[in-house]
């Protein structure tokens, strides 16, 4: 997984910042109202909301584009402006992603949807989780649906990472099939990164620092457990692969 390593400066510890705290991040109870079923992407966003994002790729092989939607909450009094910290105004209002299989007759099924795995930030020196993410925030390939979120902040910490989540379709849920995070601290350059197929239950993890010329990687083996569903993955920056 690519992962930005160019810059690695110290992290400036700012206390006169604008944040917003992140439990007060908009009203989500007009994802309540989201239908079942739509003939659109659009048909899925409710009142006071707008579709950021859609891709499209067949979940259940049955040769039918199906869809991702990352919609979002469209609030201007969570749109607080940075006074200098960090690259611009922070947005403070909440993402949800809509997963829906496109049906033989035609329109869309609505077969799960999580309202908290994209992050709200706490504030302007911390980028979008998907504006940082690489290789594509949300991705449909071969049966297999992929979320990518980043961090990483000008001030208040040392940490950065990219991690993925992916998806396959069991039945009518989606279940969690693989994990990888790649982890940078940029104060000494220490080096973590986990991958884990949860099919196989083989995680691979390599620790050491970027400026190794090799990283040793250690295979291991974790505990069968039912997959982790789509719509029961919390926070995705509070995800914890030792504990799922």
């Amino acid at each position: 997984m690519k992962t930005r390593l160019s810059i690695l400066v110290p992290a400036l510890l700012l206390a006169n910042t604008a944040s917003i705290a992140c439990d007060d991040v908009g009203d989500r109870s007009g994802t309540a109202s989201i239908p079942l079923n739509s003939v659109s992407a659009e048909g899925f966003v409710p009142d006071g909301w707008y579709l950021e994002k859609s891709v499209e790729g067949d979940l259940d092989r049955d040769g039918l584009p199906d869809l991702a939607l990352i919609i979002r909450q469209n609030d201007p009094k969570l749109v607080i402006e940075g006074n200098g910290v960090g690259t611009g105004p922070y947005d403070g209002n909440p993402r949800t992603i809509l997963v829906a299989l496109k049906q033989a007759g035609g329109g869309y099924l609505r077969i799960a949807q999580n309202d908290q795995i994209i992050p709200v930030t706490g504030g302007a020196m911390i980028d979008d989780p998907i504006d940082n993410a690489s290789d594509g925030s949300l991705t449909i390939d071969k049966g297999v649906m992929r979320l990518n979120i980043g961090f990483w902040s000008s001030a208040g910490s040392w940490d950065m990472f990219n991690r993925t989540f992916s998806f396959r379709l069991k039945g009518r849920q989606l279940g969690l099939i693989g994990y990888d995070n790649h982890h940078v601290h940029r104060g000494s350059g220490a080096l973590n990164i986990v991958s884990i197929n949860y099919l196989t239950r083989r995680k691979k993890t390599d620790n050491g620092s970027i400026e190794d010329a090799h990283v040793p990687e250690v295979w291991s083996k974790i505990s069968r457990k039912p997959l982790i569903l789509f719509d029961d993955i919390g926070d995705g920056y509070e995800f914890d692969s030792d504990k799922n």
